[in-house]
C-alpha cells in the first residue's frame, strides 16, 4: 500500500494524513490511487488534470497507461490527452460529433485536411450546377450570423491557448506549494491569478470555437 501511495506522490508522514487535510490535487490523486487498488475496469474521469502540479500530471497519465481497463475523460488538456487517449469524440458546435482513432494531434491533422480540401478547388474554372439563390442565401445567412468575439486567425488563438495552459499549470504548481501559504497577500494574489487565468481560458477556447466554426 505505501508502494502503491508513493506512485501517486504521498511519501513519509503524508500517509498517515486525514483525506479532509489534503489539497483538491491531494484528494484527486487519493481517489486515482483507491480506484486502482479496487481493481476496477472503467474509469470516468472529468477534467482529471485540473488542481494538479506537473509533476501529479505525469503520475496520472504513468498511471493511464498502465491501467489495463478503459478510461472515459473529458478535458481540455491537449498535452494529456496526446499522452494518454487512443480514440477521441470530438463534440462540434453544430451538435454533431466525430470520432477519431488516434490522439488529439491526429484530430488536428485531419481537421487541417479538411480545411484545405474546399480551399485547393477555389481556383478551378469549372463550377459545379448550382440552384439559382442557393449560395445568394447561404452567404446572407452566414452574414446575419454576428461573431460574438472580434476575428482572429485559429493559428494565433491556438498558440494563446497553449501559453495560458502553460501558465495555468504554473498556478496549479504554486497553490499546491505549502511555501506559498506562509504570505497571505501572495495567496490572494496566486489565486486571483489563477481565477483570472481559467476564466481567460475558457474564453480562448469559445473563441477559437466560434473561429473554427466560421472560418
Amino acid at each position: 500500500m505505501r508502494d502503491l501511495l508513493s506512485r501517486f506522490g504521498f511519501v513519509g508522514a503524508q500517509v498517515y494524513q486525514r483525506v479532509s487535510d489534503l489539497s483538491g490535487g491531494e484528494r484527486s490523486r487519493a481517489a486515482l490511487a483507491r480506484l486502482v487498488v479496487q481493481g476496477v475496469n472503467v474509469l470516468v474521469l472529468d477534467e482529471p488534470t485540473n488542481h494538479l502540479d506537473l509533476w501529479a500530471c505525469d503520475a496520472l497519465e504513468q498511471a493511464l497507461l498502465n491501467f489495463e481497463g478503459t478510461a472515459i475523460v473529458v478535458s481540455h488538456d491537449r498535452y494529456f490527452l496526446n499522452r494518454v487517449v487512443d480514440q477521441l469524440i470530438v463534440l462540434e458546435g453544430d451538435g454533431r460529433c466525430q470520432l477519431i482513432h488516434g490522439n488529439y494531434d491526429t484530430y488536428q491533422l485531419m481537421r487541417a485536411q479538411q480545411q484545405a480540401g474546399p480551399a485547393s478547388g477555389r481556383g478551378k474554372t469549372e463550377e459545379p450546377d448550382q440552384v439559382p439563390g442557393e449560395n445568394a442565401g447561404s452567404a446572407a445567412a452566414k452574414q446575419k450570423r454576428r461573431r460574438r468575439f472580434p476575428y482572429r486567425k485559429v493559428a494565433d488563438l491556438e498558440a494563446d491557448i497553449v501559453g495560458s495552459e502553460a501558465r495555468l499549470r504554473e498556478l496549479e504548481q504554486l497553490l499546491a506549494s505549502p511555501d506559498l501559504y506562509r504570505d497571505g497577500d501572495k495567496v490572494k494574489e496566486t489565486t486571483r491569478s489563477f481565477e483570472e487565468t481559467k476564466a481567460g481560458l475558457q474564453r480562448l477556447y469559445e473563441h477559437w470555437e466560434e473561429a473554427v466554426e466560421l472560418n
